[in-house]
């Protein structure tokens, strides 16, 4: 179990006989919904942060005013006014589960400690509530089974607000939208639109809302189902396909690696029908002053700019920019 001291960035090591880490104190029109994100030239930012590439430094420390103005403003609205939680929830402390298996969101390093976006974000909002945090790697499919029976109070794994877990869980106010997104060839230019990929082979995972969303707003492109985006990366490789759509933050890693010949195309797409609200933290169904707790939280770190810190620290590329 990885214990987050909220002032603490100490590097986790693992125990080799529990298998847990621990640290020390020290036609149709696709719906669009970026309106309010800066597009016009995402790459220059007055702070000098280019949220295109990683940056080795910001104008400033963490959660300055450059990060604060760094040009991501996430989806937390800052203008928002939240009363201060209660101290006895506060003292409390947090259960925190995760997982270890979709980076750069949630993995291990070399030693085998948790790391990534999730253990980052844990780290940073325990720190800010100034409550005392465990955190501990679980299966994705257990986590509701485990907040619901009470091993643990939430989850930071990537989990949106579905319908099939409404009795079993809340959700705190979203953190970040994963859009979908087309990719294709360098080389390769193409209108991202109902005509300009009208008969183009795009491969998309095979019965995935992905597909789904394809057939609704891009009716006449011709749809190649594939079972992983190794087949799909594959098939544009080899110029099978012209292009592939999922979700942004999975095509990422094919994108971010050195000398990829692959980019992301056109905008990103947002619907919440089909692809939820976005991730949120995960908490016991029906703890509003738990819930209240955690959105104080994100939003004093989205005022401070460290959530436009920790994004640009662990994405090689903006997933919400239009390229």
């Amino acid at each position: 179990m990885l214990t987050l001291s909220s002032h603490s960035y100490a590097q986790g090591t693992l125990d080799a006989t529990t298998g847990e880490a621990t640290t020390s104190e020290t036609e149709s029109e696709p719906q669009d919904e970026t309106e309010n994100r800066d597009e016009e030239n995402p790459d220059s930012l007055e702070t000098g942060v280019s949220l295109r590439n990683r940056p080795a430094q910001a104008n400033g420390p963490v959660a300055s005013e450059p990060w604060a103005k760094a040009g991501f403003y996430g989806f937390i609205d800052t203008r928002q006014r939240l009363g201060l939680p209660d101290q006895e929830l506060l003292d409390k402390g947090l259960r925190i589960l995760t997982t270890d298996d979709f980076p750069p969101f949630n993995n291990r390093d070399e030693n085998g400690a948790p790391q990534g976006y999730h253990v980052e974000l844990a780290r940073a909002l325990c720190e800010e509530l100034s409550t005392p945090c465990t955190l501990k790697i679980a299966a994705f499919e257990d986590i509701p089974d485990l907040i619901a029976n009470g091993q643990a109070d939430v989850a930071l794994a990537g989990l949106v607000n579905h319908p099939s877990l409404k009795d079993v869980l809340d959700f705190s106010n979203v953190y970040l939208q994963r859009p979908a997104r087309f990719a294709r060839l360098k080389e390769k230019f193409f209108r991202t639109d109902t005509k300009g990929l009208a008969g183009k082979p795009v491969a998309v995972r095979g019965g995935s809302a992905h597909e789904a969303y394809l057939k609704a707003y891009f009716p006449t492109t011709n749809r190649v189902p594939v079972t992983d985006l190794e087949d799909a990366r594959q098939l544009l490789t080899d110029e099978k396909v012209d292009a592939i759509f999922g979700d942004a933050f999975q095509l990422l890693p094919m994108i971010s690696e050195a000398d990829s010949p692959i980019i992301f195309a056109g905008k990103p797409f947002y619907d919440t029908h089909f692809f939820g609200d976005g991730m949120a933290v995960a908490y016991g169904h029906n703890q509003t002053d738990l819930g209240n707790m955690l959105n104080y939280g994100l939003l004093k770190l989205a005022q401070k700019g460290r959530m436009s810190e920790l994004y640009a620290r662990h994405f090689a590329l903006d997933v919400y920019a239009t390229y």
